[in-house]
């Protein structure tokens, strides 16, 4: 008689919050590690490791969740757990999961205590009528519990200079701690611009470190770049930050509201 077929449980770190990753539509999950998560972030696409990658950079962002919870829209329940979200979808006549269960990418705790959920949306892909409705309910009901949903629209590209340089920097952030002796090369840095500005490669020799180091200095806030813009590279303009991590606020925050 032969065996009975027993389906292979789902890869611990294919699981995120109440969604599981790793099988949706044949695609693989995406993993980050993330400082302020605390661990690996699991994530859905490319687009939203980006803007993962600038919470993590963005001074004004504490802590960052991934698929934090599930919200039926229908009821206005929501559900922090695959479990407790599976046990409801059981009670129902019928799943109705695509028009009644929202969750959103991302969740954001910034440091002034809001927590705004994050949908990451490519503009080329907007959603169908469907779609739509069911985030304008759950806008609304996220709303009455005194939270914001901020939908950013962001089209991946991997050769934007925005997405170069969230990579680079979220690369050297998880680095060796600096050796270097930071409050000496701020000095250097001022004597050598003062309130002007230049090209990163004609500064470094004044500060005698290469190119691979300069990253480190637009983390710690002694160099400043319009990173949205300019890749940063050895032709990239900076200038001095005076201890300032305004550079590094990529998040279009303004939308979210008490």
């Amino acid at each position: 008689m032969a065996k009975p077929k027993h389906s292979r449980p789902e890869p611990k770190n294919t699981l995120q919050g109440t969604r599981i990753l790793g099988r949706i539509g044949g695609r693989p999950a995406i993993f980050f590690k993330s400082k302020k998560a605390g661990g690996i972030l699991t994530l859905e696409s490319a687009g939203e490791r980006t803007i993962a990658q600038l919470a993590e950079l963005d001074p004004r962002v504490r802590s960052i969740a991934a698929q934090p919870f599930s919200l039926d829209v229908s009821t206005g329940r929501l559900y922090t757990s695959r479990e407790a979200l599976a046990e409801a979808r059981g009670e129902r006549n019928s799943l109705e999961a695509r028009h009644r269960d929202y969750t959103p990418d991302l969740l954001l705790e910034l440091v002034n205590g809001l927590k705004p959920a994050v949908e990451v949306k490519d503009p080329r892909y907007p959603g169908d009528a469907l779609y739509k409705a069911k985030l304008a309910k759950a806008h609304l009901l996220l709303k009455m519990r005194g939270q914001s949903l901020l939908t950013i629209y962001f089209r991946y590209q991997e050769a934007s200079p925005l997405v170069h340089n969230a990579e680079l920097l979220s690369r050297i952030q998880h680095a060796d701690s600096p050796t270097r002796d930071l409050d000496e090369l701020a000095y250097r840095i001022d004597r050598a611009l003062g309130s002007d500005e230049t090209e990163l490669a004609k500064l470094l020799p004044a500060l005698g470190i290469g190119i691979r180091e300069a990253g480190l200095l637009v983390l710690h806030g002694l160099l400043s770049a319009d990173l949205r813009s300019n890749t940063l590279d050895a032709n990239a303009r900076v200038r001095a930050a005076g201890g300032s991590l305004d550079h590094l606020q990529l998040l279009l925050l303004d939308e979210v509201q008490a």
